[in-house]
């Protein structure tokens, strides 16, 4: 089983993920939407996908917020109420997928998932970014 621990930055909320071994270790995948700029505050949003039922928070629950998506089903957002660290992001109620933002990841298993997979919405990259060589990458999301 591969164990990823992480927290916001307060620390008042923490989380672990647990992946069976079937699982690999995920790949980073990142988005460009309009929905994680604002979220994050950057030009785009470093995330990993993995199983919903693997994460379960072990300190304090996250504030949630759903917001309008452009693909159907609202975006569900969770966050530390108390110092603002987007967590994860969710497609709609019963998403089988949890979009966890890598930098609420320990640093010890940020080091362990190293590997860029795919960018989501591509089109929507700002202009001052360059395409990443040979990464899959989509106009939208997967």
């Amino acid at each position: 089983m591969t164990v990823l621990t992480g927290s916001c930055l307060c620390s008042n909320i923490q989380y672990r993920i647990d992946l069976p071994d079937s699982e690999p270790i995920p790949k980073i995948a990142l988005c460009h939407c309009t929905s994680c700029k604002r979220a994050t505050g950057s030009s785009f949003s470093s995330n990993i996908l993995v199983p919903t039922p693997t994460l379960a928070y072990t300190r304090g629950s996250p504030k949630i917020y759903d917001c309008p998506s452009d693909r159907g089903p609202p975006l569900r957002l969770a966050f530390c109420a108390d110092c603002g660290s987007p967590l994860t992001t969710q497609m709609g109620d019963n998403s089988e997928v949890l979009i966890v933002k890598t930098g609420t990841l320990n640093d010890e298993e940020r080091e362990s998932v190293r590997e860029l997979g795919m960018e989501i919405y591509a089109g929507r990259r700002d202009g001052w970014l360059d395409a990443i060589g040979k990464v899959h990458s989509v106009d939208g999301m997967v």
